[in-house]
C-alpha cells in the first residue's frame, strides 16, 4: 500500500498517537481530530492515485460492492437521483457555473472525462486530472473547445497558471479526495482574477443520512475521501485560504442532502464591476 502519513488538513495537529475513529476500514485509518476535522490518516500518495487508485478504477470496485452488500438501498438511492434530477429540471453545477462566474477561462479540478468543460458556454476551458486515461478521454471530447488538460495532481496543475488568470474554477466532488486542501485552497486564492469565484462541493458529514446510516453511509470512500468536511469545517478551511464566502445558505447545506455546495472568492479582490455570464 502506497499511503503518506498526514496530520489534520485543518489545524496541522499530528494525531498519530490518537486512536482510530470507529468509522476506520482496515487498512485505512480515520482519525477524528480535536478541531472537528475527520480525515484519512494514511492517505494514498499522488503516485498511487495516478494508476492504483485511479478514480475510475475504485468508482467502478465501490459501486460493485455496494450494489452486492445493499442492493436494494442501492435500487432505491438511484431512484431519488432521477427524481431530484427532473425536479430540479436541469443541471444545477453547469447552471451555477453560467451565473455566477465572470467572462474568463474556467478550470475544472478533477475534470474526468471533461463532461462539465463540455457543456459551458466558456469560450476558455481547462482541466486538471491526474489519472492518465480519463485526461486523454478529456482531451478527445473537447478536441472543438479552445481547451487544455493538465495531466497532474491538482497541486502540480495549479501551480501551472498564472496569477490572477483564471475566471472561474470548479472543484465539484474533488476536495474531499485531495490530500493537501489548505495548499489547493490557497493555489485557488492565487490563480483567480478580481471577481473571479470557485464551486465547492463536497459530501455533508454533518448530514443526517450520516447519522442514521452510520458506518454505511454512502460518503464514507476509501480510500478515495480522505477529508470528510461539515459546514463549520468547511467555513475554516476556506478562511485560512484566504477566502471569503459568497454563497453556502440554508438550502446550500441542508442536513437533509449528503452534500454540501459552497461559492468563495479571494478576500479583499473582488470587482465590483465584473458580471457573471449570461
Amino acid at each position: 500500500m502506497s499511503a503518506t502519513h498526514r496530520p489534520c488538513p485543518l489545524c496541522h495537529t499530528d494525531n498519530a498517537s490518537a486512536p482510530p475513529s470507529p468509522f476506520s476500514c482496515d487498512p485505512w485509518t480515520l482519525k477524528a481530530c480535536s478541531c472537528g476535522m475527520l480525515y484519512l490518516e494514511n492517505a494514498p500518495s499522488y503516485e498511487a492515485l495516478q494508476d492504483t487508485f485511479a478514480w475510475e478504477k475504485t468508482a467502478a470496485a465501490e459501486t460493485v460492492r455496494r450494489e452486492a452488500a445493499e442492493p436494494l438501498v442501492q435500487t432505491v438511492s438511484k431512484a431519488v437521483v432521477q427524481v431530484r434530477r427532473k425536479v430540479s429540471r436541469g443541471d444545477k453545477l453547469t447552471s451555477m457555473i453560467e451565473t455566477l462566474f465572470p467572462d474568463g477561462p474556467v478550470v475544472d479540478i478533477g475534470c474526468a472525462k471533461g463532461g462539465v468543460l463540455r457543456r459551458i458556454s466558456a469560450t476558455e476551458v481547462i482541466g486538471i486530472e491526474i489519472s492518465q486515461d480519463l485526461a486523454k478521454r478529456a482531451k478527445a471530447n473537447l478536441k472543438h473547445k479552445n481547451c487544455r488538460i493538465i495531466h497532474a495532481d491538482a497541486l502540480r496543475g495549479m501551480k501551472q497558471l498564472p496569477p490572477a488568470s483564471i475566471a472561474g474554477i470548479v472543484m465539484s466532488a474533488f476536495l474531499e479526495h485531495e490530500v493537501q486542501p489548505a495548499t489547493l485552497l490557497t493555489e485557488v486564492n492565487r490563480a483567480l482574477i478580481p471577481g473571479g469565484r470557485a464551486i465547492i462541493k463536497v459530501p455533508n458529514f454533518a448530514c443526517w443520512n450520516r447519522k442514521v446510516r452510520g458506518r454505511r453511509w454512502c460518503g464514507f470512500r476509501f480510500p478515495d475521501h480522505v477529508n470528510y468536511f461539515t459546514p463549520d469545517t468547511l467555513r475554516r478551511l476556506c478562511g485560512l485560504s484566504g477566502l471569503v464566502i459568497v454563497r453556502f445558505g440554508w438550502l446550500d447545506r441542508l442536513p437533509t442532502n449528503d452534500n454540501m455546495w459552497m461559492v468563495v472568492e479571494p478576500a479583499g479582490r473582488t470587482a465590483p464591476s465584473a458580471s457573471p455570464r449570461t
